[in-house]
Parts: structure tokens; sequence; C-alpha cells
């Protein structure tokens, strides 16, 4: 899997950077979509992932995004992308 970084991290909780090193890591350590998908599932349930962060998933990728904070709704950009 390759994973890229496609614009800056915004920093405006302090709950952030351990959530986004949480998903980092899980890209790191996934050897597949799959363990990918169980990985990201399981931080949203431990952590406020979808309270910061919109994720999702293509046919061959993964995709994460900041949320607003006046709105919830996802950033224009992508934060990270990460290949199958």
């Amino acid at each position: 899997m390759k994973a890229e970084i496609e614009s800056i991290v915004c920093n405006w909780a302090d709950e952030i950077p351990n959530i986004l090193v949480r998903v980092i890591n899980a890209i790191t350590l996934s050897a597949n979509e799959e363990e990918l998908r169980t990985a990201v599932k399981r931080i949203a349930e431990e952590t406020e992932l979808d309270k910061f962060f919109a994720y999702g998933y293509g046919a061959h990728h993964f995709w994460l995004k900041h949320r607003k904070l006046s709105n919830g709704e996802p950033k224009e950009y992508r934060l990270l992308k990460v290949e199958f």
C-alpha cells in the first residue's frame, strides 16, 4: 500500500494528533484493504475519529479529510490517500 499526505494537518483540538497518529500507524501496519478497514473501524469506536475526520473507500484507495469545525462537513481537500 502507498500512502500520500496531500494537505496540512489542522490541529485545532488536542485529540487530533493522537487520532491521526493511530490512523497512520494503522495504515503502516495493515497488509491489505481488509486489515485497514478493520483497524479504522476500531479507531472510530475508540476515539472521536468521526467528529474530526471524514473518510471513505474507493475501488482501490482509502481517503481521509478534516471536518470543518463550523458545521462538521468535510473540508474540500483530502488530508491523505492510501492506494491498495
